[in-house]
């Protein structure tokens, strides 16, 4: 897969083992005692989630960030192993070999928590501290609100053939693309009412551009996958994150619920937080971050291997 035009000049490229190439950034403050960060993106979605949150991570830590596969600059998956959630945890350890990170806080967003929880099942010597930011324990088309269920919409993704499944995702990304295409997706809480008109294109553009196998394969493996039962098992800090208003992963019955689980957790609940309040509410989930990381991680630290 070749480099977009507008790529950043600082974009790094690793060929996994099955061929699928991953874009990935290493950048930050390297020279610093702070923990380093792992960006882990969820469905459907880019680094570019991390517009107003990276920055200031930036300032004081090392920070890694990667899209999928099938997703932004990255190739599609060239096995089903890459395109399953359960398996990503995978990509990351690598991706951090070749950054030379040892350990890091690692933070995901959607069905970004799913991979990240199962990075620190396979691996939790690769892990300092687990930030779960809109996203859930697993299993997430049972928890969500939309109006078609989820067990429909698991049936749907799993038997539908790929030419049927990539057609009508390409029609609904043109159709949430268009002037007047974010109506719905806001009306649902899937897109936020206070997230700018700009920042929404961020996502409905990058959906003209993902790669339907990869993504309908990852939907599947999304809803198969969960670590609910590994939450108390967990023995670094956490960071729960949920939105009062999120469909995918509402805090009442996700957040609350991941936060009863898992002893070592902290929840922040966010009233008016839907799926896209990285962007709208970034304020405070980045203040909320910071605290967590500066009170709990910081005099800990990780090891960055030279």
């Amino acid at each position: 897969m070749k480099l977009e035009a507008d790529a950043p000049a600082d974009t790094l490229r690793y060929r996994a083992p099955d061929g699928t190439e991953l874009a990935y950034w290493v950048r930050g403050a390297f020279e610093t005692s702070r923990a380093p960060l792992v960006l882990t993106n969820g469905l459907t979605t880019t680094t570019s989630f991390w517009h107003y949150l990276e920055p200031r991570w930036l300032q004081h830590h090392r920070v890694l960030s990667w899209d999928l596969p099938g997703h932004g600059l990255s190739s599609p998956a060239q096995s089903p192993s890459s395109a399953q959630l359960s398996e990503q945890a995978e990509l990351i350890v690598r991706l951090m070999d070749e950054a030379h990170i040892e350990r890091a806080v690692q933070v995901g967003w959607s069905t970004g928590c799913q991979v990240v929880l199962e990075l620190y099942r396979r691996y939790p010597e690769r892990c300092c501290a687990l930030v779960l930011l809109l996203g859930s324990a697993g299993r997430v088309l049972s928890t969500s609100t939309l109006p078609v269920p989820g067990v429909a919409i698991d049936w749907l993704v799993r038997n539908m053939p790929r030419p049927l499944f990539g057609g009508i995702a390409r029609a609904l990304a043109y159709a949430s693309h268009a002037p007047l295409g974010q109506l719905a997706p806001r009306a649902l809480g899937v897109i936020g009412s206070a997230t700018t008109h700009a920042d929404a294109a961020r996502i409905t553009e990058h959906l003209l551009r993902i790669d339907t196998p990869t993504v309908q394969t990852m939907i599947a493996s999304a809803h198969a996958h969960s670590a609910w039962e590994m939450l108390g098992t967990i023995q670094v800090p956490v960071l729960i994150v949920a939105g009062d208003r999120d469909p995918f992963a509402p805090a009442a019955t996700v957040g609350v619920e991941m936060h009863a689980r898992c002893p070592e957790a902290e929840l922040v609940r966010l009233p008016e937080g839907t799926h896209t309040a990285l962007f709208d509410h970034a304020g405070r989930i980045g203040d909320a971050v910071e605290d967590f990381l500066q009170r709990r991680v910081l005099a800990a630290g990780a090891t960055v291997r030279a």
